[in-house]
C-alpha cells in the first residue's frame, strides 16, 4: 500500500544528486570545448553559454557566502554591494542604483565635452552600453577613481565583439582565475595583464599586445 506524501512536506536538497549533475554538465561542457567553431550559430550559443554560466556562478557565490556568512546583529548597517552583488541586479536595478548612467550622465561624469566622444569609445570599443527599454547605459565604474580608465578600456576592447551583457558579467563575476576576485577587484588590486588574459580567454580571442 502506498503511503501519500503530505502536501506540505518540503523538498530537500539532493546534494549527492546536485553533484552527479555537475559532473555530467562538466562533461558536456568538454564536448563543446572540442566541437570546432565553423558556424555562426555555435559562436552565439557559445556566448549564451557563457552568459548562463555567469549566472549561475553568481548564485553558487550566493549560497557559498551565505553559509559562510554569520547573521547579521539587529541594527548593523547594511554593506555596500559588492561588484560580484551587482551581478544579480537586473538593468532596471543598476541604473536606479546608479551603476548604469544614461548618456548625459555618463558624459558629465567622464569629463568629456561632447556625446561624440562616447560614439568614439563604443566604436573603438573602449566603452560598451547596455540597452535598456531602447535607451542606451554605460557603467559607471569607468569613472570610478579606484581604477585606471586606461586599464578598463584595455579590458573591455580585449572582450571584442561580445555583447554589452555579457561584458558586464564579465566585469562584476568572481574568477578563479584571479584569485576569487572579481576583474574589478583585480584592476583595483593592480592586476591589470592578469586580468586582460582572461578577459582574452572569455572572449576567446587572442591577447592584444
Amino acid at each position: 500500500m502506498r503511503v501519500a506524501t503530505p502536501k506540505s512536506a518540503k523538498k530537500q536538497a539532493d546534494i549527492p544528486n546536485l553533484l552527479a549533475k555537475v559532473r555530467a554538465l562538466n562533461m558536456e561542457f568538454e564536448l563543446v570545448n572540442s566541437t570546432p567553431v565553423g558556424t555562426a550559430k555555435l559562436a552565439i550559443d557559445r556566448v549564451a553559454i557563457r552568459n548562463e554560466l555567469a549566472r549561475l556562478n553568481a548564485v553558487v557565490d550566493k549560497i557559498f557566502s551565505s553559509a559562510r556568512s554569520d547573521k547579521p546583529k539587529a541594527g548593523a548597517a547594511k554593506p555596500a554591494q559588492t561588484p560580484q552583488a551587482l551581478v544579480l541586479d537586473t538593468a532596471e536595478d543598476l541604473i536606479k542604483k546608479g551603476h548604469l548612467l544614461d548618456a548625459s550622465t555618463f558624459q558629465e561624469a567622464m569629463g568629456w565635452k561632447t556625446r561624440q566622444a562616447i560614439s568614439k569609445a563604443v566604436e573603438d570599443r573602449r566603452v560598451f552600453a547596455i540597452m535598456h527599454k531602447s535607451a542606451r547605459y554605460y557603467p559607471a565604474f569607468y569613472a570610478d577613481p579606484r581604477y585606471d580608465r586606461t586599464h578598463l578600456e584595455a579590458v573591455a576592447k580585449q572582450l571584442a565583439d561580445l555583447p554589452g551583457g555579457a561584458k558586464l558579467q564579465f566585469f562584476l563575476t568572481r574568477k578563479g582565475s584571479l584569485g576569487g576576485k572579481t576583474p574589478l577587484e583585480a584592476l583595483a588590486a593592480g592586476l591589470f595583464v592578469k586580468v586582460k588574459a582572461v578577459a582574452a580567454a572569455f572572449a576567446e580571442v587572442p591577447l592584444q599586445g
